[in-house]
Order: C-alpha cells, then structure tokens, then sequence
C-alpha cells in the first residue's frame, strides 16, 4: 500500500514494516514489577550532572540546559528519568503542514513553540542519558525541588492525560524497543506547563491522544478548564518528512486478537461491571514480551470519572499461572507481563479478569443500564483491530441485554434462580462491540429485503413516561432534558428495514445475520455491527428519517469498512450523513426537504468557531481540512469536528455522486457502483481515505464528464475538497446570442473565487424551456475566471448555475446580463 507525502499538505503515509527488535532479556517473575516500582517511585538517588548551555535535540525539538540534571538509580540497567533544575529554552518548529502550523497560530498565536524554563522531568529510554550525563557523578542526593517535581509528575500525568510514564517505559525496557521513548515536561517558563512526547513505536499518541496516523512525536498542554489536553501540535518524525513516507501506528500492533469469549456479570449493575475475558492473541513480531491493553481510556479527569468509574484489571493469566499486571487508578489501560518473550506468530490465550463502576446508571434511565463509554469496557490491544465474539451476560430475570450477533441463548443461571445467562455470538470480525441492559421488552419482525429476509428486533421501553435525557452519556456536564416518552416501536422497526433495505440496494447486501436496536435516553445515536444504539425517534419527519438512516448506514460505513486512522473519518460519519441524505429524500419523495437540508450543512460551514470562552474568529470551513478528522476540534474550535467531519464529509461525497452521473439522462448507478465495489474490496477490514481515492478514480474515468474534460483520475479533486480547506464561491455572467440557423448560443463569463488559482470544479447547469422541457450539461470552473459558450436548439427561459446544490460552495449565483 502506497502513500505518500505531497507538498501542499503532508498527507498520505507508505506503510513500512517496522524493525523487529531483538529478543528481550528474561527478566525473571517479580522482578518486571519491581522495576516498575522503582521506575513509578522515581526517586533521585542516582547522582547529578551540572550543565552549561547543553544541547539536546530530539528530532524536532530543541532544548538548552543551564544547571543540573538530578537522575535516578539505573533500573534494569539502564537510568531512565532526570530532574532539570536550573534555566533552559525549548525551540520546536511546527511540521511543514498547513494544518499544524495554523493550529499553532491558533493555540499559541506563534509560529513555532519556544519558551524558557526552569524545571524540566525527563523521562527515556533512548540515549538521553549519553548526551545529558556526560558529567555524571554518581553519589550525591538530589535538591528536595528536584524530587518534589519528581514525585508529583507521575501522579500527575497520569491524572491528566491517562499516560502511565513508568508503565511506558517498562514496555519499552521489556520489549527492547529499538529507538525508545522520550517524555520530556517543562515548567516556570513563559509558556507554562507543557509537555513534548516522542514516542517511535506510536503507542502513546494513539492510545492515549487517538492519534494514529503515524505520528510520533507531540506537543500538548494540559487545559484545566475543558479538564483536557490542548494539542499544540502532532508530526511525523523528520526523517519521515524527508522520505515522505511513514509508517500507521497499528504496524506497530504487538499481537492480534482473532476472538474475545467474555462473561460479563451484570448482576450488580450499580456496583460494579465484572468482565472474564479469554482472548486469543497472536505475536505479530519477535520480543514480545510486555503487551498494553486500552481500557475505559476515553473518561475524562472530570468529576474523577476516569478514576471512579473505570475499568481495572484484577487478574491475568496465561495457561492457568497467573501473570503480573500493572495498572494506575488513573490510567486508561493496563499493562501484562509474560513469563517470557513471544516469537512472531505465536498463538497464546490470556485470560483477564476486569471490572469497575463503568455502567451509565443516572435513575433519569429508568432502571437502563449502559456502559460508560460504548466499544470501551473491555481489553484492547490495537486501534479498531477486528475480532470475533463470543459473550455471555449474567443479568437479574427482570432486564433483557442486547448484545452483538445473534442471541444464541437465554436461560436461567444454574446458580441462581433469579439471575438469567444471555449469550451473543459475532461470527465475523468487527472492531468494536457494545451492549444494553434494562427491562426492555424484545419486538421483532422478519423483513424481507431485495436481498432475501433478515430478522429485525427492537428492544425498547413499555408504555408513556416522563424521561430526562442527556445530551451525552460520557459527561454529567450536559443538563437534563425532560420530555414525555412514548416509543412507537412499529414505526421505529419499519424503518430500520426500510432503511437497510435501501442501503444495502445502494452499497451491497446487508452481510449480518440480525438487525437490532436498542433504546438509550441519549440526544445521540451509535451504530455498532447488527446494533443501533437510538433514543426515542418516532416522528415521521426529515430529521428523523436522516437520523435513523445515518446510524443504519454506519453497517456499512464503520462496521463492514472502517477508517483505518483518525484522518478517515470522515469515510465513517461523513459517508453515513450522506446516506441519510439520500434516504431522506427517497423516503419524503420531497427535494425541497432535500435543498434545506443542503443549505444548512452549507451554512454551517460559514459559522464562526465556538471556543472555551465564547465565539472565535474567521470560519470554521477555514479550521482545516477534512483528513484530520478529531483533530479539528480543540478548545479554539469545539464544534469544528463535527462540521467538517459530518457535513462537509457529505457534501464532498456528494459532489462526486454529482461526477459519476450522467447529466443527459440523470443516471447516477455509476456512483453507487463504486461504493459498492469499495466495500467489496475491503470488506471486513479498515481502509484510508487514499484507499478510497483509488478506487473511485478506477471508476471515474469511465463517466462522461470524465471523457467530456479529458480527466483520468480524481487526485485533483481530493487535493482540493478533502485536503484544503477553501471555500469557492461561483458565479455565472451571461448573455443569448441568436444564430442564423434558429439556435441560440449561451455566452458568458464563469467566476471562480475564494480559491486557489488552480482550482478547477466541473458545475452543473441547467437549462429550463417553455412547456416544462428541461437540459442539463456541465461547465467546467478553472482558475478565477473561464470564458462559458453553449449553443442550444432554442432559446431558454432560464439558465441556472448549480441550482441543486451538487457542488460545494460559499454561494453560487447566475446573472443575465
């Protein structure tokens, strides 16, 4: 798979196999966890080293010391951690990307991040400790400054971004990581407390920040109002830059997990949720010998809801013995010690105990019961990896659970006669599962679809009541909203068929054995593989229709393909949305709902940004492009993600249906061909937004406009709509000319403006006669200005400019002259 790294926005990444380290040291039982202990303590009895204007880059970050390093004792051989106190400057340049340097602006209002400092805590396990302890002397306490920046850094880091730092570093010492890590934090300067991470093997900024596009190297600091870290900016290495290629952070992946066998005891929903889970694992490389796991990471610090109500590992084990973990109360993951290194390839199964107060459990839920965080409650190792399920719930007889698959049993504990055991099983690969507990009462239906019958089930709530709701299940920041709940369980069902009906006419067949849903008192919708998780929506109406149709897609759109990093999102939710968009229309057989919809995904993009203390500037269209995904939100621009990701995404999406379709007879099934072929060819799996480029430019070349304009592939079209931020706007001056021949040309001038000078834009024009007779054709925007001229058989009563809306832009207007 090939990407690479072009000028205007480095963007595409060319996946290398990584370096397969060396098999690591056999560091006996117990002792991992004594390193660990040491290296959590962080205790600097090692010695100190003074400095004068010392020099240490790391990659693309600068810093100078002035004073004296305070380390701590060698653990496994190797010292890992310093104390700078003194004076010292940090320099680092933003990557060459329009984004990142923007973003900076943004944050910092600078072109490069620099401040001085007084105190700095390093922590390594590359050569650091070459360059900084060249004057080491061994013996000699540290200043008590030192170890109290020593002592409240774990805590503290751990607190505010979920990072375990001597966890870190432990799995890097184990596994041998060939270069190691690099944490670095600065304080008592101008820029306040900050943090430079650089992380070769990618796991911190993925894990921990969902950044996983290949970066490696971050700067953040913590922002104690929002109780999250500010980005100030994510790069490559520098070496990638210069190759302009980089590996995906899951190259990195340690092991696979084909299937997860999990019981999940539900019994004390307010108390506790315990998960048993037998994964199978397979080594992907040499040395394996420490494996992280991510669990309950995205709960904020707020309120303490990442220590309060997470989910801890209490027990592992590996053929019946049982293994050493380590894991932080803050921490948002674990980590397991093997006895010894894997090889690659290697089967073996862990089994892990987990459990903690993770469920959604607020009275206002009458008696529901939902994970904190959907997809997050179990152990995961690798970001949206696909595995198998097999999983039982033990539950009180009055709930029902809905799960993932198919239900393949319900029966009464042995152990318990009050107490049922419900079994789901996924038989194909999926990235992500969840479930919902509560007494619901199971609707079902047999629907009969193009494609043969699939059964569709509804667990829904009985009866009218007053419900408060909240407009997010992962923060008790949002106010509750009352309103009265009635579910109209037959209209919620028919259109779960009709809508995966519709889809899987549009994109293939639907591939799994069930369609469910689940009702959760929640101002929003998630659709995981077989189950869609919606709150009351029961109103024939264009909102509804589009909401229930964006969740359905998202079988397709997330579920049989997902995005394969952060930056293809938009392939998830901005593909979903548009297939609502679609359905919408079908399903009120109205374009007009259609248009306003379409001009308030348009006006959106015109909306000023909404920041931490109000209302910021400019436009969130101008925050940045599409490829970047989760990246786009920040405390300078909250509501930029979704914007961009969700509206923007359809609307470049539905410029190209507009591309593949025949303007002369109005047949579209080109598009539809492509989407299909695009989930044919990476069905079951992830796939990049270049992926996706590839295969519509395959399909491309054979449209008509394709031929009309001599175009053989469609990177300008994704440089432009997917990886710059511009918003065009177009306009049509023009004039009729009579022929002598009876016809009638159209001529004029097309505008192009607010773009680059070589953009270029097909547009869609319409031409209306007398006696409803309507034509339709293209003309081509390239650069400011182009001349128009189209002769016609008779003269026009109107000539308009895009007047459906098909191409993306700040206003589109037709002049006759």
């Amino acid at each position: 798979m090939i990407h690479r790294l072009p000028s205007i926005l480095i963007r595409g990444l060319l996946l290398l196999i990584p370096s397969v380290p060396p098999l690591a040291a056999q560091t006996p039982a117990g002792d991992a966890t004594s390193a660990y202990k040491a290296l959590h303590a962080f205790l600097l009895d090692g010695g100190s080293a003074k400095v004068d204007n010392l020099r240490l880059k790391r990659d693309r970050a600068e810093m100078t010391f002035t004073g004296t390093f305070y380390f701590q004792q060698p653990v496994m051989g190797q010292i890992t951690g310093a104390v700078f106190i003194g004076t010292g400057r940090f320099h680092a340049e933003p990557p060459p990307t329009i984004f990142e340097k923007e973003n900076l602006q943004r944050m910092l209002k600078a072109d490069v991040v620099e401040s001085d400092f007084e105190e700095a805590v390093l922590r390594f396990t590359d050569d650091t400790f070459a360059i900084i302890g060249q004057s080491h002397e061994p013996r000699g306490s540290a200043v008590k400054q030192a170890q109290d920046v020593a002592s409240e850094f774990e805590a503290r880091t751990v607190r505010e971004t979920g990072v375990n730092v001597a966890s870190r570093l432990l799995l890097s010492l184990l596994n041998t990581e060939k270069p190691g890590v690099f944490i670095a934090q600065f304080n008592k300067g101008r820029r306040g407390r900050f943090t430079y991470v650089l992380d070769p093997q990618r796991r911190i900024p993925t894990v921990n920040f969902a950044v996983n596009g290949g970066e490696k190297g971050l700067v953040f600091a913590y922002n104690a109002g929002l109780f999250s870290n500010d980005m100030w900016f994510a790069s490559y290495s520098q070496e990638d830059y210069q190759r302009g290629r980089v590996g995906y952070s899951d190259a990195f992946d340690l092991v696979e997990t084909p299937k997860y066998s999990m019981m999940v005891d539900l019994s004390e929903p307010r108390k506790a949720i315990k998960v048993s889970a037998r994964a199978e694992l397979v080594s992907l490389t040499d040395g394996v010998r420490a494996i992280p796991f991510a669990l309950a990471e995205d709960l904020p610090e707020f309120d303490q809801l990442r220590k309060k109500k997470g989910m801890h590992i209490t027990s592992a084990k590996l053929d019946g013995a049982p293994l050493e973990t380590i894991q932080e109360e803050w921490e948002g993951g674990f980590l397991v010690i093997l006895p010894a290194a894997r090889k690659a390839k290697e089967q073996f199964f862990l089994e892990m105990e987990v459990e903690g107060n993770f469920i959604y459990d607020r009275t206002e839920t009458f008696d529901c019961h939902y994970p904190f965080v959907n997809g997050k409650w179990y152990p995961r190792h690798g970001y949206l990896a696909r595995s198998k399920f097999d999983i039982t719930f033990r539950h009180a007889k009055k709930y029902k659970v809905a799960g993932p698959g198919i239900r393949v049993k319900e029966e009464a504990a042995a152990d318990n006669g009050n107490q049922m055991l419900t079994t789901y099983r996924m038989e194909q690969p999926v990235a992500l599962v969840t479930f919902a507990m509560g007494p619901f009462k199971v609707y079902k239906d047999q629907r009969k679809l193009q494609s043969g019958e699939l059964p569709v089930e509804f667990l829904s709530l009985e009866g009218s009541r007053q419900i408060t709701g909240l407009s997010t299940a992962s923060s008790s920041l949002s106010s509750p909203i009352s309103y009265s709940l009635t579910i109209k369980e037959d209209f919620v069902m028919a259109e779960m068929g009709n809508a995966v009906d519709y889809m899987g006419a549009l994109f293939g067949a639907y591939p799994y054995p069930v369609f469910r849903a689940v009702f959760h008192p929640f101002g929003f919708g998630q659709g995981f593989a077989t189950m869609l998780a919606i709150p009351n929506a029961d109103s024939a109406r264009k909102g509804t229709f589009v909401f229930l149709a964006h969740e359905t897609a998202h079988q397709w759109w997330g579920n049989i393909v997902a995005w394969r990093s952060y930056r293809d999102q938009w392939l998830s939710e901005g593909f979903a949305e548009y297939s609502g968009l679609l359905y919408m229309t079908q399903r009120t057989k109205s374009n007009s709902n259609l248009r306003e919809m379409l001009v308030s995904m348009r006006d959106s993009l015109k909306e000023p940004p909404r920041t931490e203390t109000g209302i910021g500037s400019k436009r969130v269209a101008d925050i940045g492009p599409i490829i970047l995904g989760h990246r786009l939100g920040s405390s300078r621009s909250m509501n930029a993600y979704t914007i961009l990701t969700y509206n923007k995404g359809a609307l470049v999406l539905r410029m190209l249906h507009f591309l593949f379709t025949n303007q002369s007879n109005g047949d579209g099934q080109p598009f539809f061909d492509m989407m299909k072929d695009f989930v044919n060819r990476y069905r079951d799996s992830s796939a990049t937004t270049e992926q996706f480029a590839e295969v519509a430019s395959e399909h491309f070349v054979h449209t008509p406009i394709a031929r009309k304009y001599g175009i053989n592939n469609l990177n300008w079209f994704f440089s432009q709509w997917v990886w710059q931020t511009a918003l065009p706007s177009y306009r049509l001056e023009y004039g009729l000319e009579n022929q002598p021949d009876g016809k009638v040309v159209v001529k004029g001038t097309l505008f192009q403006e607010n773009a680059p000078e070589d953009w270029v834009m097909p547009l869609p024009l319409v031409f209306k006669f007398a006696g409803d007779k309507v034509a339709r054709g293209t003309v081509l925007a390239k650069g400011p200005q182009q001349p128009v001229s189209v002769s016609l058989p008779m003269r026009p009563d109107s000539v308009e400019l895009d007047p459906d809306f098909w191409v993306l832009t700040e206003k589109t207007s037709t002049k006759k002259h």
